[in-house]
């Protein structure tokens, strides 16, 4: 944990060159769009790894959902697991809109992904879809790295005994795909993944995400230089626990902050769930609202203060 912690405060010397970079790709005015596109997201739940049942904390988001009728939702990962989860998948059921999830580690815990994707009614482990004149993508980096360079989908836990720098690798095929799928997007691109390729202080468990980042630049400059307004825009991503947000080559990262708790030397839980709203506007402006809550009376006051309990809200005139 130290090692890591140093390294972000490394990083934060060196942020600001990257933040400054914010123009290259931003999210353009958008002439396809037709309407102002909103978003619930939330990341992290975690049902049953602790053996915390937490119906409850899903149904919070779940009624603010229900007022606000996004035209979508999705999970950005570490949702729940098959066993004891017929009341989480309920309460997402409850929206009757479209819905749509990320596969996280912890999805894979006690089963393949073919299971958990099964349960919750996923047909593709990776995918991409336009809506009101946006790209939306869906990542997997649930891969590991074998010691003889191969990767394997992760299943039954198989990834958690690996050193940190096996970890969340996606597959070749994977990678092919969101090369072809960026060089034909025809509106600004908006992706999904649960580990992190940038802001993250995991930073010895990025698998490939250097290839990742390399086809995101790519598509860009292609974009740039045809005129078109295609480009990735922005990326959304949880895994770490953190509410973060920087620029790298104009793209926006954010890291969603988990619904349910902050990890240390044990997971330290919040009262009540973590979420946000996101809001995609023509004039090309991108608007997160987030929500912010108490820790449980037992967690130490040195945890609280080190990790704020919040998603952040967050305007950007782009």
């Amino acid at each position: 944990m130290q090692k890591r912690r140093q390294f972000m405060k490394n990083l934060g010397v060196t942020t600001a060159g990257v933040l400054a970079a914010r123009n290259i790709f931003a999210i353009p005015k958008n002439p396809q769009a037709k309407k102002r596109l909103k978003i619930g997201v939330i990341s992290d739940l975690h049902h049953m790894q602790f053996g915390q049942d937490e119906v409850a904390r899903l149904r919070g988001f779940m009624d603010e959902v229900i007022k606000a009728e996004p035209d979508f939702i999705i999970q950005c990962g570490d949702f729940c697991r098959p066993q004891k989860s017929d009341g989480i998948m309920a309460e997402w059921n409850r929206f009757k809109g479209l819905k749509y999830h990320v596969l996280g580690n912890h999805d894979m815990d006690v089963c393949s992904k073919e299971t958990i994707m099964k349960f919750w009614d996923m047909p593709e482990r990776y995918y991409s879809f336009d809506l009101e004149g946006y790209h939306f993508v869906v990542m997997d980096r649930n891969f590991l790295k074998k010691d003889d360079g191969t990767i394997a989908d992760y299943n039954n836990s198989n990834w958690g005994p690996l050193p940190s720098p096996k970890r969340s690798f996606i597959d070749q095929e994977q990678l092919d795909w969101l090369k072809s799928d960026l060089e034909a997007a025809k509106f600004p691109v908006i992706v999904f993944m649960h580990q992190p390729v940038f802001l993250s202080d995991y930073f010895d468990e990025l698998g490939n995400a250097d290839e990742i980042l390399k086809i995101f630049d790519q598509a860009n400059f292609a974009a740039k230089k045809q005129g078109k307004t295609s480009g990735v825009t922005a990326v959304f991503m949880g895994h770490d626990h953190d509410d973060r947000y920087g620029v790298r080559n104009g793209v926006h990262y954010f890291i969603v902050n988990s619904a349910t708790y902050v990890y240390s030397d044990k997971a330290h839980f919040y009262t009540d769930p973590l979420f946000a709203f996101i809001t995609l506007d023509p004039s090309g402006k991108l608007v997160m609202e987030g929500r912010s809550t108490t820790y449980r009376p037992e967690v130490p006051e040195m945890i609280q203060s080190r990790f704020p309990s919040r998603i952040t809200d967050r305007k950007l005139d782009l």
